[in-house]
């Protein structure tokens, strides 16, 4: 039986760790799904459907602008985008220090500035509503701007990996961030196969679990056993 509960001990430790972070990550996934939600800001012209750049809080307009000018919108090929800085107007006043990003000069609203600049409406229910700009600010640092119904303006800037407190910040940032992530970790965000989870870690710590706990029982029941007066 020793040697039943060291390999089921051993793959409960090998299988903790992600199970551990899964566990984090499906609560906190809850938690802000229950306090947050976002409004991408969709909006339609000219016959397509595309994410704004600009939106209203409390009476207070927030408009993303860049230094770069305009070219005939075409939507018939992949734009790779041009070196441009992004500003970020309350009222037409630059509130922060504009920030580079590529532009694509034939795109209009959002499409602009993918993958490096966002804008959307962010509503806390245990707290004022917002209009928050995300921002890629490069070499791994980003930052989000919030404009909140009576003009305040209030910016977070944090380095990568640091999206885990507030976890809010995840759910902020995902549109300027090149890969998946999580809330703390990216253990959920890999392509699910047969491998893992499956296999590892879900049915390899189910498998040490149930042998640890075979193998704990069955030597308490020989322990009971040998503990018993003779002829009972």
């Amino acid at each position: 039986m020793r040697t039943l509960f060291a390999i089921g001990l051993g793959l409960l430790a090998v299988s903790a760790p992600p199970l551990v972070l899964m566990a984090r990550e499906s609560m906190l996934s809850d938690y802000v799904a229950g306090r947050y939600s976002i409004d991408p800001l969709i909006v339609s012209s000219e016959g397509n459907v595309h994410r704004s750049v600009s939106a209203t809080i409390g009476g207070h307009t927030v408009t993303l602008t860049d230094d770069q000018g305009n070219l005939p919108e075409r939507r018939d090929f992949v734009e790779p985008g041009h070196e441009g800085n992004v500003s970020i107007l309350v009222d037409g006043r630059a509130r922060t220090v504009p920030v580079p990003s590529r532009i694509r000069l034939y795109r209009r609203g959002a499409e602009r500035y993918f993958g490096y600049v966002s804008v959307m409406r962010l509503d806390d229910r245990e707290g004022p509503e917002r209009l928050v700009v995300a921002q890629d600010l490069g070499r791994g640092r980003y930052r989000t701007t919030s404009v909140f119904g009576d003009g305040t303006v209030e910016e977070d800037a944090f380095g990568w990996g640091e999206w885990c407190s507030p976890p809010v910040r995840s759910i902020l940032i995902r549109d300027v961030v090149r890969v998946p992530i999580g809330f703390c970790s990216s253990v959920m965000q890999v392509y699910p196969s047969v491998f893992y989870p499956i296999l590892y870690p879900w049915f390899s710590g189910f498998l040490g679990f149930a042998t640890t706990a075979f193998a704990v029982i069955a030597s308490l029941r020989r322990y009971a056993r040998a503990s018993s007066p003779p002829g009972r």
